[in-house]
C-alpha cells in the first residue's frame, strides 16, 4: 500500500463497479425487439453478449499491467471514456453489426474499470480490509443483475430499445464524472520508467506464484458454479421441473439474498478474523451445502425447494470466498496489484464461461450435472485454498 495514497470513497468505487454488471443485463429483455429491428436471429442477437463477455475477459489482461505502469486514474477514465463511445454507437448503431461492435467497446471499458476497482482498493487497504471493501463492492454483482434486466425491461417497452443506451450512456457520463473528480491516484509505482511491453512482464512472476495461483482457482472455481447455475437453473427449473419461469425468478431471489448475507459477513468479520480463516469457513459452508444437494437431486421428487435451499447456503459461502481469496491473489505482490486483478480477472471469467458452456450441454441429458458440477468445483476450491494456506506458509 502506498503510504502516501489517498482512499476513494466507497460511492466511487461502486460506481466503477456497477458499470459491468449493468451494462451485461440491462439490453437483455430487448433481445425479441433486436431480433425483429434488425431481422437478425436470435442466436445472432446473442452475440451481443457473447462479444461483451469475450471483451470484459482480454482487456483486464491488457488494462491492469498498463495502471501499474500509468496509473490506475488515466486507464479507469479511458476505460470509461470507452465505456460511453460504445454506448453512443449502440444507440446509434444502424445495423446489427455495429451493434455488436458497441458491445464489444462497452465490454472493454467496463471490464478494464471493474479490474482496476479491485487493485485500487488493494492499493489503499491492507489484505483484510481490502476483502472487507471488495465484499462490501461487490454486493453490486449480485444486486445490479436482480434489477437491470426490469429496468431494461421498463426502458424498452415506454421508450425504445435504443433508449437503454442512451440510458448507460448518462450512466457512464456520471460515473466519469466522479472519477475525474473524486478518484485520487493510487498506484504504488507511478512514474517508474519501463519498456511499454515490460508491464507485461509481471504475468510470468504471478503464474509462478503459488499463492497467487492457488487462491485465483478458488475464486474461479467459486465463480464458475455460481455462472454455471445461472446457465442451468432455468432448464432445470422449467423443462424437468415442470414449472414457470416465474417460479425460477422467485426463487432466485433466495440464492442472491444467500450471496450478499455471505458478502455482509466478510465485510464484518474479516478484519477480525483474517481473510484466510474467512475464506475457509466459506468453502466449508458451500461444501456441506452441495454435499447435501447431490443426493437431493437424485430423488424422484426433486423440487425448486430442494434445489434452491443448498445452494442459497452455497451462495452464504461463495460470498464469502470469492471477496477473500480475491484480496489474498491480490496481495500475493501488492506491486504488482494491476496485472494481478487483470489476470485473475480474464482468467476467472474465461473459465466461468468454458463451464457455462459445458453444463449447458450436460443439462439436457443428465439435470442432476449441474449439482454434481457445483460440489466438483467446490471441491476443488478447497483443495487450492488448503494447499495456499501451506504455501503461505512455507
Amino acid at each position: 500500500m502506498s503510504a502516501t495514497a489517498l482512499k476513494p470513497t466507497l460511492t466511487v468505487l461502486v460506481a466503477m463497479s456497477a458499470l459491468q454488471p449493468i451494462a451485461l443485463n440491462l439490453l437483455a429483455p430487448a433481445a425479441p425487439a433486436l431480433s425483429r429491428h434488425f431481422g437478425s436471429s436470435y442466436a445472432t442477437i446473442q452475440l451481443a453478449l457473447t462479444f461483451f463477455l469475450v471483451a470484459v475477459a482480454l482487456t483486464q489482461l491488457v488494462s491492469g499491467p498498463l495502471s501499474d505502469r500509468f496509473g490506475r486514474r488515466p486507464c479507469v477514465n479511458a476505460g470509461i471514456a470507452l465505456f460511453i463511445a460504445g454506448s453512443v454507437l449502440g444507440a446509434l448503431a444502424p445495423s446489427i453489426e455495429m451493434l455488436l461492435l458497441a458491445r464489444i467497446l462497452e465490454g472493454a471499458g467496463s471490464g478494464s474499470v471493474f479490474a482496476l476497482s479491485r487493485a485500487i482498493i488493494r492499493d489503499t487497504a491492507n489484505r483484510d480490509e481490502a476483502a472487507s471493501q471488495i465484499a462490501t463492492v461487490t454486493m453490486v454483482m449480485v444486486v445490479a443483475p436482480m434489477i437491470a434486466p426490469w429496468l431494461g425491461g421498463q426502458i424498452e417497452t415506454a421508450f425504445g430499445w435504443r433508449m437503454i443506451l442512451w440510458f448507460m450512456t448518462v450512466s457512464g457520463v456520471i460515473v466519469l464524472l466522479l472519477t475525474l473528480f473524486k478518484l485520487p491516484e493510487t498506484a504504488p509505482n507511478l512514474g517508474l520508467r519501463t519498456p511499454l511491453l515490460g508491464v507485461f512482464r509481471a504475468f510470468p512472476t504471478l503464474i509462478a506464484n503459488r499463492v497467487f495461483v492457488l487462491n485465483v482457482i478458488a475464486v474461479s472455481t467459486s465463480s464458475a458454479a455460481f455462472f454455471a447455475f445461472i446457465a442451468a437453473a432455468p432448464y432445470i427449473v422449467v423443462e424437468t421441473m415442470g414449472r414457470g419461469s416465474d417460479t425460477y425468478g422467485a426463487y432466485f431471489i433466495l440464492n442472491a439474498a444467500g450471496y450478499m448475507v455471505g458478502n455482509f459477513m466478510m465485510a464484518r468479520l474479516v478484519v477480525r478474523i483474517g481473510a484466510p480463516r474467512m475464506v475457509h469457513l466459506g468453502l466449508v459452508i458451500s461444501s456441506v451445502a452441495m454435499t447435501v444437494a447431490v443426493p437431493l437431486s437424485l430423488r424422484a421428487d426433486w423440487s425448486p425447494i430442494m434445489l434452491f435451499l443448498p445452494l442459497a447456503v452455497n451462495a452464504i459461502g461463495n460470498g464469502m470466498t470469492i471477496p477473500g481469496s480475491t484480496a489474498e491473489a491480490l496481495s500475493a505482490r501488492p506491486d504488482h496489484a494491476g496485472s494481478a486483478a487483470g489476470l485473475m480477472g480474464a482468467l476467472q471469467l474465461g473459465f466461468s464461461a468454458l463451464m457455462t458452456v459445458a453444463i449447458s450441454l450436460v443439462v439436457t441429458i443428465w439435470p442432476p450435472s449441474l449439482v454434481v458440477l457445483m460440489w466438483l468445483l467446490t471441491i476443488i476450491g478447497m483443495i487450492a485454498i488448503h494447499l495456499g494456506r501451506r504455501a503461505a506458509r512455507g
